[in-house]
């Protein structure tokens, strides 16, 4: 149980924010507090989650770790965001910033027809809840929605019907963010 629980551990820190992730693991402590989706559950618990689902992961270690959770994060905190949870944030966010997205995709699960895209890089099916969930006030630039037509000449998508341009900075402490940016 104590190695699955390792394994899961260093599993999940390669999508973490901040240093390298190897270098993130190791200044964990023996056992850190574990938040999914803003819940607190036991290391145990970590095999109840399929890796495939998890979005985001943010690893908070040494004396911000104690300062969030006092002596309870003296071995550091781990906060898993699953891909319907970083969905509905970044839904949250941009329905602030666009009243043409809030028009558009009413609830969270209304944009199947949409083709996101970063900084004009066409994001993939899967796998970009995270990048876009990391968009806050901070890095946000704008958002504008493009038509089908538009869509497939500029962008080459021809499965979509709108397209979500996005323009953002990097967030700070993301770990391969440029890459992704």
């Amino acid at each position: 149980m104590k190695n699955l629980t390792s394994v899961l551990l260093i599993f999940i820190s390669i999508y973490s924010y901040g240093q390298s992730p190897k270098r993130a693991v190791k200044k964990l402590g023996s056992n850190p507090v574990i938040f999914i989706d803003s819940i607190n559950i036991l290391q145990s618990d970590l095999q109840n989650y399929d890796p495939d689902q998890i979005a985001i992961v943010t690893i908070i270690k040494d004396q911000e770790a104690k300062d969030i959770l006092g002596e309870d994060g003296k071995d550091g905190v781990v906060y898993i965001e699953t891909i319907p949870f970083a969905k509905k944030r970044y839904w949250k966010f941009f329905r602030t910033k666009s009243s043409a997205y809030a028009d558009l995709f009413p609830d969270v699960d209304s944009d199947s027809t949409v083709q996101y895209i970063l900084n004009t890089k066409v994001l993939g099916q899967k796998g970009f809840e995270g990048n876009l969930a990391s968009i806050d006030d901070e890095v946000f630039k704008e958002i504008s929605i493009v038509d089908k037509v538009t869509l497939e000449k500029q962008y080459g998508v021809t499965n979509k019907i709108y397209g979500v341009l996005i323009v953002s900075d990097v967030p700070k402490n993301l770990h391969n963010g440029k890459k992704m940016f």
